[in-house]
């Protein structure tokens, strides 16, 4: 049976380097830094500011090798058989079902027809089945007016602008990550869907696409949708709908975008999704 020789060993965070230069040179192809089991990651969010937080100082060191090494090491050793990982991750992708006039699916899948969007998983942030993406889907789907102009703000995958487009509406996107824009433009190729993407910021957008639309998206961190809510509400005629809010930060978008009636304010799990009416 083909895999690799996991070594797993606890040291201290300050003899990381070594200990990974020592199984580096016993024949190490592979290396992890991970918490010891029972103690809770401490992460630094984007949105955090002040000084970064203390890490645990001991932690879990794994090391894969094609071969166990002929040489006595403390910790534990374990097996891990190889995977085809391409093939196996396909099997929890499932098509996401909007309604009957939309639904989000992989090339694999085999669906077709006129409310289809086709997504490579992978290309960039955005399949559909997170809960933040699939709240903006549902209210795409619930006030998308045939041609009616869609602007999706950090578009990622370009999933929001393209399921706008493929109701009818005239969509545009934007994303400071030109990777992801990258994306959106292949897949709005292979989806054969007329979608223009930009790199801009929602400041400084091209001038051929337009001032202001009758529906605007925005699937980004309450700090960031609260930094650009000027902007926000100076491109949307129409509604705004935003997702990709933690639940306890949903009070800085609700007071940023206050000037407009708050029509849905949804909370799932740790998520808030909500949706602005148009300009009074």
């Amino acid at each position: 049976m083909r895999g690799w020789h996991v070594y797993e060993v606890e040291v201290a965070r300050r003899q990381v380097p070594d200990v990974s230069r020592q199984l580096r040179e016993i024949g190490a192809t592979g290396l992890q830094e991970d918490q010891l089991p029972g103690v809770q990651p401490v992460l630094r969010q984007p949105w955090d500011t002040g000084p970064a937080p203390r890490q645990p100082r001991r932690v879990l060191l794994r090391a894969w090798f094609d071969s166990r090494p002929a040489v006595e090491l403390p910790g534990t050793w374990s097996f891990q058989p190889e995977e085809d990982w391409n093939e196996g991750w396909k099997v929890h992708f499932q098509p996401v079902h909007i309604s009957s006039r939309l639904a989000i699916a992989a090339p694999w899948h085999g669906l077709a027809g006129a409310g289809v969007v086709i997504i490579e998983p992978g290309n960039a942030f955005g399949t559909g089945d997170h809960v933040t993406t699939r709240s903006c889907l549902v209210a795409i789907e619930r006030l998308a007016v045939d041609g009616g102009t869609l602007l999706d703000v950090g578009c990622g995958s370009g999933i929001l602008a393209l399921a706008a487009a493929r109701l009818g509406m005239v969509a545009f996107g934007n994303d400071l990550d030109t990777d992801a824009v990258r994306a959106a433009v292949d897949a709005a190729r292979a989806n054969d869907l007329a979608v223009r993407f930009s790199d801009a910021p929602l400041n400084a957008l091209p001038a051929d696409f337009p001032a202001t639309y009758d529906l605007v998206v925005a699937n980004l961190y309450a700090e960031v949708l609260a930094a650009l809510a000027p902007d926000l509400l100076r491109v949307a005629d129409g509604p705004i709908a935003c997702a990709g809010i933690l639940s306890d930060r949903a009070h800085l978008v609700r007071d940023a975008l206050g000037s407009r009636a708050l029509l849905v304010d949804e909370t799932s799990g740790d998520w808030t999704h909500l949706v602005f009416g148009g300009r009074p």
